[in-house]
Order: C-alpha cells, then sequence, then structure tokens
C-alpha cells in the first residue's frame, strides 16, 4: 500500500464535495453522487454523477473527464451527449459516498461530506467528516490503514483515543481571517505584502518574506486563536537573515570579497549599494547576490569607481554613506 500524500507537504489540490452541481462542457447540470477509489493507493480515479429527471442517469466518469474540482462545483471537459455516448456504463468499483462511515480511534466520528485529493496525484489528503446538525470537522488521510465497504478507518486497531478535530472552514473565509490577524498588529501591517498565505483544509503555510526574525515569530502568535486552525508551517525568511546570507557570500567569493558593498533588504528584494573598483567586480556582486536561496530579486546599483578604497561603509538606499559602527 502506498502512504496517502501528507498533509504537511504543500500541493494544489482538487475537492469534491458530495451533491454538489457537476456541469458539462456545453452547461448540462448534474450532480456528484460518489467518488471511485483505489483501496491500494488511496487513490481517487473517477467519480459517479447523475443527471436527468429525479438524477435517474447515472454515469460513470474517469478522472480524465474533470476539468476542475471545487466544493462548490465539478467542471468536466465533455458534454452531456458524449457521457451518454461513452460513460454510461456502471462497474463494480469501491465507492466512498456521503453515507461512508469515517472511523478513528475504533469510534465513528461522522459521515464523509467532502474529500481533498493531491491535484496531481489524486491521492486522498482530507477527508471532511459532517457530525451533528451542520457541524464539520476535517481529519487527516494521512493515517488511512483501509477502505473497506462503506467505510474509512483511520490508524491501527490499537488506537484508543480520539483525537481532537479541527472544525472545517472553508479557505476562503479562514485566510481572510489570518490575514486581517496580521493587519490586525500594527508592528506587522508593513510586512503583510511580503506574506503569502495558502490554506488547505485548516493548515496553513506562511510562505515569502518579513523584516525580521522577531516579526517571523510574532505572525504566528496572531494566529493561535483562530477556529478551524489546525497546523501552521512557518517558512518565512527574515530579511536580516537574507541580508547576512548575502553579505556572507559576497565574503567568500573572491571577486567581491575585497569590495565595500552595503546589502539591504527589503522583504525578499535586495538592493546593493556602494562603489566597486571594476566592472566585473559590479557583475559579479549581482551574480552572487542572485545565487542565494530566497531572493527574490536584485537591484543593482552599485558604481564603478577604480579609486574606491575597501573601509567599512555602507551605502544607504539613498546612495549616501552611512557609517557603520567602528567605521573611521
Amino acid at each position: 500500500m502506498q502512504p496517502s500524500t501528507s498533509a504537511t507537504e504543500f500541493a494544489e489540490v482538487s475537492k469534491y464535495r458530495f451533491g454538489a452541481p457537476v456541469l458539462t462542457d456545453d452547461g448540462d447540470e448534474g450532480s456528484l453522487d460518489s467518488l471511485i477509489v483505489d483501496p491500494q493507493t488511496h487513490a481517487i480515479t473517477g467519480m459517479r454523477v447523475r443527471y436527468g429527471l429525479f438524477g435517474r442517469e447515472l454515469y460513470t466518469l474517469p478522472i480524465a473527464v474533470i476539468r476542475h474540482a471545487t466544493p462548490e462545483n465539478v467542471k468536466l471537459h465533455k458534454t452531456r451527449e458524449d457521457l451518454k455516448r461513452d460513460f454510461s456504463t456502471v462497474t463494480s468499483v469501491m465507492l466512498l459516498t456521503s453515507s461512508t462511515q469515517v472511523v478513528v480511534a475504533n469510534k465513528s466520528v461522522g459521515k464523509l461530506a467532502q474529500v481533498t485529493v493531491n491535484r496531481e496525484t489524486q491521492m486522498l489528503r482530507h477527508l471532511v467528516v459532517e457530525h451533528g446538525l451542520r457541524s464539520e470537522s476535517v481529519v487527516s488521510a494521512q493515517n488511512i490503514s483501509a477502505i473497506e465497504g462503506k467505510r474509512i478507518i483511520i490508524g491501527s486497531a490499537a488506537d484508543s483515543t480520539v483525537p481532537m478535530l479541527t472544525p472545517y472552514r472553508p479557505d476562503e473565509e479562514l485566510h481572510e481571517e489570518i490575514r486581517s490577524a496580521i493587519y490586525d498588529y500594527s508592528r506587522l501591517r508593513v510586512d503583510l505584502p511580503g506574506i503569502g498565505i495558502h490554506v488547505i483544509d485548516g493548515v496553513l503555510w506562511l510562505q515569502g518574506h518579513v523584516s525580521s526574525d522577531l516579526n517571523k515569530r510574532l505572525v504566528v502568535d496572531q494566529l493561535t486563536d483562530i477556529r478551524g486552525l489546525g497546523e501552521t508551517h512557518n517558512e518565512l525568511i527574515a530579511d536580516t537573515d537574507l541580508a547576512a546570507a548575502v553579505s556572507m557570500a559576497l565574503a567568500k567569493d573572491p571577486r567581491t570579497a575585497r569590495e565595500p558593498i552595503g546589502v539591504y533588504p527589503a522583504l525578499g528584494h535586495i538592493h546593493l549599494r556602494g562603489r566597486v573598483r571594476s566592472g566585473d567586480a559590479r557583475t559579479a556582486a549581482y551574480a552572487v547576490a542572485r545565487s542565494v536561496p530566497g531572493i527574490k530579486d536584485v537591484e543593482n546599483a552599485l558604481i564603478v569607481d577604480p579609486s574606491a578604497e575597501v573601509i567599512p561603509i555602507m551605502a544607504g538606499i539613498t546612495n549616501e554613506e552611512d557609517r557603520v559602527p567602528g567605521g573611521n
């Protein structure tokens, strides 16, 4: 059995909600009846869709005919006539439906309402389960031990404690609350344009740049009480760390090691300021800075001055000299 895609890995996803509208290329609307799953690999291989009066027409469709899938709807590459001609045969397959029970620690935690899959591999990533009136939670598919009959079993038979379930909230709703929480803290507001917020079923990835290592930690602190946020991956890069990495790279490269180059970061954008003694050194400085991981882009404002002296001076963004502490 192959493992399911880890919920800690960021990847593009598709989402299938049972009962959601399924739209053909010519605009006909059906509804998502069930999903076809490979019980060994945990990959979705197709789906069943109902069309016609009272949903009497049932079509079994492969994944290849699906253009896009979201909780709001599923869009197909095919027309209604294509479905009638090519996909009316119903075969015996393992199905996931809105009646499928999700079992965690030997206890049913609810019925399946929605599944999220890795868009590239189609492997199950998250399960949204319904339990009680209008109450839904997210369960990671990473630890599925079996898919059988009308149930999905999470974990082993030895498990006895049901883990805390994360309340399900739509990605867009969570994204907006996370963004507002960061914006509401004035210290972080200036960094917000550099922060990438990516949410999938209560799992958050923070990617991009902030001005300092302190702000990198403060961003996460602002999000601790947000309902429905179950997991956070802080992949932000601090400008202070980035500037140090660029400075170190310039110091180690023999073409730039003896040049007075000022390194000024701004949310991942690196500005090089100062005077270097040759055009080759100027070109090399750009190449060295650009090669540092995490850089968005480099603005090379170095001035070629053959008489430039090697002194501890960094040039400000205004191109005025700012003597560093200890400089003469």
